[in-house]
């Protein structure tokens, strides 16, 4: 009976054995290093029959859960761009370390490699790849980004098509300030992924996200790179970057500094229309040298505990200040005749400066519980000094002197789990922020009413997604819950009517599948965009006696219900998307309630407000000519009231993009961009039609470690920033001369460039932003 029960038992231990078995194993290079992103298949023996598909992590390891062992054996096929093919011969278990040999061919000091594709579409997010594409030799990672389907860049801003200012992440962790995109060195990009549907792992407040990968260096020691860039409009502008990185066994430290300096002298023509009790028009011409300075410093370490944890700390240090001067020449008429003529002069000059710490752990727990912890510090203040002089002809001078400013501290946390599920993969975590700001405006002479406001927001949030491929589609579910408490005071008494709690729920859905040799995505999510703080304060600021600003401590964030679609075939590429928006939050432009000649910008929530539109993106390769072309349709449905009629802004906007770049002889590259967009409304705005050029020529030399560029931006000087707002009593039409056309020389050096294997995400990305 002993005997019998014993061999009863192995056979129920086996046959569990045979029902739920795992493959597992880590690819490495010739260099051990880890290779990330590699396809792993798994068939069957001898007739190659397809079982599962996965792709290794950022450590180069794969698992295969719930393998079928009808048969002993199996066949593992494992392929990566640059890489040799491995076929490998398995049974259930772990199959330990698997080495990869690259593909490249070495023909004297020519490097063949297997080409990608410049763009793909992999689930819901579109990646561009710039790894040994020409895309590596643009210079910047914002020179890169101009060059990605569904994303316009301008002077220092990035904006999704539709989707806003996305949320920017070089390897995982995110960055506060756009101008870390010019530190960063085109050549170190492997690729950039564009998500235009984010699940619940990411703030509700986060429409898009880009997420930047660069390129994995070995070699330890010393490394780094210095660049150097000069630019001249009317004015001079040169700024300058330094980054070094020591790496040592598990240990990787690592420091940079940047200098920007930034001079121009702009000019703008407007005329403002207030159709109140008399027709009165504000006719002005201004000119504004401006100088900003902007500091960084930045330090860090990362800590490798073992294979599978790491932690690390990074502080950066921010420092800016800026100085201007407007000098303007208004003409005023009332009922078409001359009334007034005064001239006006703004002093202004303000200084500012940020501390933020970031630590996080980053580990695995038991063997596939995947662990990412992060608190964030931030602390901020800045002031804005203002001096404006009026000399008028027919009314009395004025002289008005203000200083605004904030104080800003923000404390938060993020902590997410990830383990696989059955076929997939589940992600459930929670983030918690506290925000406290000190805001103030004062005025010397009393024209405009002091104002010492104080705003405390706590954020909490948990969330839920799971990630399920199956065969070659792939389905993302995702639920956010979010708690705000939100408390306002005014001269330290707590406004009771302004102070809020919000409890919501967001949904996320995204469904990938291919078609033939094409692959498409669907997808839903609902968003929240909160007020930034400075909306939300109460003081009126003074521009001039005909024009002032002023914040919205009412204003209710905005929800919208985002759809969207996007197609990916060879070189073709294709979005859509539409958005209805509750509570929208758009500028608008009313008399003063006091006198009404003074016309009063401010933020605003109407009831709704609905959004569509589509690109299509076609990057062929013709011989030495690689073409990037961009079309791009986009239309509003809005309606407000002018002069007491109902007027619909629903003029759609037209953008077409030509991005061109040319392989000469000598190795040198020549780029040459034009863009062009028709006049159409956004918001109560209508945009004027504009059209400009940018070209540029570049070379790397000794062996790619040093690359120089001259780059001519807006060739002709036509990129002008002309619109024409409207108010219910109010018109406001703006031509403005940004001193666009500029001529730039960069270098850069490269020594020992490592990628840092720093891990740190942070947390409350939109809370940051509202700040």
């Amino acid at each position: 009976m002993k005997k019998l029960l014993l061999l009863t038992l192995c056979l129920m231990v086996k046959s569990l054995s045979m029902q739920a078995q795992t493959i597992s194993g880590k690819l490495i290079d010739e260099h051990k290093q880890p290779v990330a992103f590699a396809n792993v298949v798994l068939q069957t023996l001898p007739d190659s029959v397809f079982l599962q598909g996965t792709i290794t992590d950022e450590q180069g390891k794969f698992v295969f859960d719930k393998v079928n062992q009808n048969q002993s054996e199996k066949l593992i096929q494992i392929s990566c761009l640059g890489y040799e093919s491995l076929h490998q011969h398995v049974v259930t278990g772990d199959v330990g370390v698997l080495s990869l040999r690259s593909s490249a061919i070495m023909l004297g000091e020519t490097v063949i490699t297997g080409r990608r594709p410049t763009y793909s579409l992999k689930g819901a997010s579109l990646t561009t790849n710039v790894e040994n594409t020409l895309l590596s030799s643009l210079g910047t990672a914002h020179d890169v980004l101009k060059r990605i389907p569904g994303l316009k860049t301008g002077d220092g801003t990035v904006e999704v098509f539709g989707k806003g200012t996305p949320i920017i992440y070089i390897n995982g962790r995110k960055i506060r300030d756009l101008s870390e995109l010019e530190e960063l060195n085109s050549r170190d990009i492997a690729k950039i992924e564009l998500i235009t549907n984010p699940g619940a792992e990411y703030d509700a407040e986060v429409k898009s996200v880009l997420r930047i990968k660069t390129v994995r260096r070995t070699g330890e020691g010393w490394g780094g790179n210095v660049r150097s860039m000069l630019q001249k409009g009317r004015l001079w502008s040169n700024n300058q970057q330094l980054a070094l990185n020591y790496r040592k066994n598990n240990l990787d430290i690592f420091g940079s500094f940047y200098y920007n300096k930034q001079k121009r002298k702009t000019g703008q023509e407007d005329l403002q229309t207030v159709y109140m009790d008399k027709l009165l028009e504000i006719d002005g011409d201004s000119e504004s040298p401006y100088s900003t300075e902007n500091i960084q410093g930045e330090g860090g370490a990362n800590y490798q505990l073992n294979e599978n944890n790491s932690l690390g700390v990074r502080y950066t240090y921010n420092y800016y200040s800026n100085d201007s001067h407007v000098y303007s020449l208004f003409r005023v008429r009332e009922n078409n005749l001359d009334f007034d003529k005064f001239d006006f002069t703004n002093a202004m000059d303000g200084s500012g400066e940020t501390h933020k710490v970031n630590a996080y752990y980053n580990g695995v727990w038991g063997r596939q519980l995947n662990v990412d912890f992060n608190v964030d510090w931030l602390y901020s203040d800045n002031d804005t000094r203002q001096n404006i002089m009026e000399n008028s002809m027919n009314e009395e001078d004025r002289t008005v002197h203000s200083v605004s400013g904030s104080r800003n501290n923000l404390y938060a946390c993020k902590l997410v789990f990830s383990h696989p599920v059955f076929a997939g993969i589940l992600q459930f975590g929670t983030e918690i922020s506290l925000t406290n700001r000190h805001s103030h405006y004062v005025n010397e002479e009393q024209i405009m009413n002091d104002a010492f406001d104080k705003i405390t927001s706590c954020n909490q949030a948990g969330f839920v997604s799971y990630d399920l491929p199956v065969g070659k589609t792939s389905l993302n579910a995702g639920l956010r819950y979010e708690h705000v408490s939100f408390n306002y005071y005014e001269d330290g008494v707590k406004q009771e009517g302004q102070c809020k709690e919000y409890n919501n729920l967001f949904p996320s859905l995204s469904f990938s599948f291919p078609v033939g040799k094409a692959q498409f995505a669907l997808g839903y999510s609902a968003r929240i965009q909160r007020p930034g703080y400075f909306m939300l304060r109460s003081d009126v600021q003074y521009a001039n006696r005909y024009t002032y600003e002023r914040g919205n401590p009412l204003l209710q964030p905005e929800i919208s219900h985002d759809l969207s679609f996007q197609g990916g075939y060879k070189f073709v590429q294709l979005s859509a998307f539409y958005s209805y928006t509750k509570d929208a939050i758009v500028s608008v432009a009313r008399p003063d309630d006091s006198d009404n000649r003074i016309t009063v910008f401010g933020m605003e929530n109407i009831s709704s407000w609905q959004n569509f539109g589509a690109t299509l993106s076609l990057s062929p390769k013709i011989g030495i000519w690689e073409p990037i072309w961009n079309l791009q349709f986009m239309r509003q449905i809005l309606m407000g009231t002018h002069r007491g009629n109902l007027k619909h802004f629903n003029r759609p906007a037209l953008a077409a993009d030509w991005n061109n770049q040319f392989s000469l002889p000598g190795q040198f590259i020549l780029s040459i961009d034009a863009s062009c967009t028709n006049s159409y409304h956004s918001g109560y705005n209508r945009m004027k039609a504009v059209a400009w050029m940018d070209c540029g020529l570049r070379k790397s030399f000794f062996k790619n470690t040093l690359d120089v560029s001259v780059q001519v931006n807006d060739v002709f000087a036509s990129k002008k920033e002309k619109y024409l707002v409207y108010g219910p009593m109010v018109t406001f039409n703006k031509r403005g001369d940004s001193d666009s056309r500029q001529v730039r020389l960069r270098l850069a050096y490269r020594f020992n460039s490592v990628r840092s294997k720093y891990k740190g995400t942070g947390a409350a990305a939109g809370e940051m932003g509202r700040l």
